[in-house]
């Protein structure tokens, strides 16, 4: 396992403790305070649908970190074949 591996699995688990944890990691103070933010509001305001919207927030704060891009990207382009 290399210490990439390592440091994606400790912000994976900072996300399911603290929304947007992975952007707070990597210094993105703005980002990290915004999915912070944004999943708060959807948890308090949104009821139920609010945990879905806190997940996807938590799920683009992660994949925003670790490939540079946002999570509906990150599944609407298809990888390359092997």
């Amino acid at each position: 396992m290399s210490s990439n591996d390592t440091g994606n699995g400790i912000k994976l688990l900072g996300e399911v403790v603290v929304p947007g944890a992975s952007q707070f990691i990597d210094g993105n103070v703005k980002s990290g305070s915004l999915h912070l933010l944004g999943s708060v509001a959807a948890l308090a305001f949104l009821g139920p649908a609010g945990f879905a919207a806190s997940v996807l927030l938590r799920g683009n704060s992660f994949t925003s970190s670790t490939l540079n891009k946002p999570l509906y990207r990150a599944f609407s382009q298809s990888s390359p074949a092997a």
